[in-house]
């Protein structure tokens, strides 16, 4: 098992969490559910607790990957930096939010914690669209060295060069 597979595996939680417990968070809040803000609060602290890894795990990955990736010169540093700023916003909303979760009749911490969740998730979805751009796996490992019938590192890049 390695980071790269880890991080795969583990990066996926802290963005569909933020993302659905932002929007179901503020759906509650709009349509007057209380229970509703309070599951996207609590999805909010699970994203929390699962950001530390997709970030720990992806740092731990970043050097392997870059060396051996087929992707442009410094895709992996721009989501790194993305995942940095993204992992900020989604821990504080987190804390937020359990701190929210404890004071539950304060209306204006609740939504203030969903206002936070917006920003985390428009972070959080930029460093997985950086993140994106970066290739893994077999055709990863079978497009950055020589193969039978493939390009060879001299050869052709991704960008067709």
């Amino acid at each position: 098992m390695t980071w790269e597979y880890l991080h795969l595996v583990a990066h996926s939680f802290p963005i569909v969490l933020t993302i659905s417990g932002t929007l179901v968070g503020l759906f509650g809040w709009l349509s007057r559910r209380p229970r509703l803000e309070l599951w996207g609060l609590v999805a909010l602290v699970i994203a929390a607790v699962f950001v530390a890894p997709a970030y720990l795990t992806g740092i731990a990955a970043a050097d392997i990957v870059s060396q051996r990736t087929f992707v442009a010169e410094g895709v992996i540093q721009t989501h790194r930096f993305a995942a940095t700023w993204a992992a900020i916003p989604v821990f504080t909303a987190g804390v937020l939010a359990a701190f929210a979760l404890h004071e539950r009749e304060d209306v204006r911490l609740r939504r203030f914690v969903l206002l936070v969740g917006i920003v985390a998730s428009a972070a959080i979805i930029t460093a997985a669209w950086l993140g994106s751009k970066i290739q893994h796996g077999d055709r990863a490992r079978t497009a950055s060295g020589p193969t039978a019938s493939g390009p060879t590192a001299s050869g052709p890049t991704a960008s067709g060069g």
